[in-house]
């Protein structure tokens, strides 16, 4: 098995998803543009972005966008987090998924805030693939560790744990609904 390292990540193969849901988000199109001024570092940002109910989750589909690095990705991933108390709009989860169309290194990264506490720190998230390698990702410094822990789940049990139908996101038959995200 070919070990799944950060460059792995950065393929352009992927279809990138996030998974949000928490009674404390209200609006996903502010966060997105929140970060999109941020990550696009002064320049004008326009992405359409499309979101379909995924009950119990909002599911958003990113375009191909230059702005969509696995790094910037990986930030908006996290971002939705927020910083509560102050941040009133924010997702208590929030999941990438990022499908190969290859088929060769789809993974998934999360947060899991007890899980942090025992084995991590304050900025990272934790991430599985398709072949179960498991790895902490520090969000700040761009840095994968890979890791043995049996505190993270195996990707199949991970997805049914969180009612996620990974078959039902590829066939992409959902009823989307178009955002367009501009800073200009």
């Amino acid at each position: 098995m070919t070990e799944f390292t950060k460059e792995t990540t950065e393929k352009e193969t992927y279809n990138r998803f996030v998974l949000v849901k928490g009674k404390s988000l209200k609006n996903i199109k502010p966060k997105i543009k929140e970060w999109a001024e941020i990550f696009g570092a002064g320049e004008p940002v326009n992405m359409t972005i499309k979101k379909a109910d995924f009950n119990p989750w909002t599911l958003i589909k990113l375009p191909e966008n230059e702005l969509l690095t696995a790094y910037n990705y990986h930030n908006l991933v996290y971002w939705f987090l927020g910083t509560p108390p102050e941040d009133q709009n924010y997702a208590e989860y929030s999941i990438g998924i990022s499908i190969d169309k290859y088929g060769e290194s789809t993974y998934l990264i999360y947060n899991d805030y007890d899980l942090r506490e025992k084995i991590a720190t304050n900025d990272d998230v934790f991430g599985i693939t398709e072949k179960n390698q498991k790895f902490i990702l520090s969000i700040p410094f761009d840095e994968l560790k890979a890791s043995n822990s049996e505190e993270i789940s195996d990707f199949d049990k991970f997805l049914t744990e969180n009612g996620i139908d990974l078959t039902e996101i590829k066939t992409d038959k959902l009823n989307w609904t178009e955002l367009n995200i501009s800073t200009e």
